[in-house]
């Protein structure tokens, strides 16, 4: 039985973060900042008409009680 161990003498080659693109550094900033604000955005979108209900209906109990303060006893 032979058990020979062979070696490879080829310099590892390292490719660099993201693949063959090579992208630069800064354009995944670029890339953050702009989810961030898509984000953000389909949020406000989302939560604005629960917040205007909410402060339509705060509206509707402070006119209520400003009301019944009024009312003379």
């Amino acid at each position: 039985m032979c058990h020979k161990r062979t070696v490879s003498v080829r310099p590892l080659v390292c490719r660099p973060p993201g693949g063959e693109a090579g992208l630069n550094a800064w354009w995944w900033v670029a890339i953050g900042l702009a989810a961030w604000f898509v984000l953000s955005l389909v949020v406000g979108l989302l939560l604005g008409p629960f917040f205007r209900h909410s402060s339509q209906a705060r509206e509707a109990l402070d006119a209520q009680a400003e009301q019944e303060r009024e009312e003379p006893q």
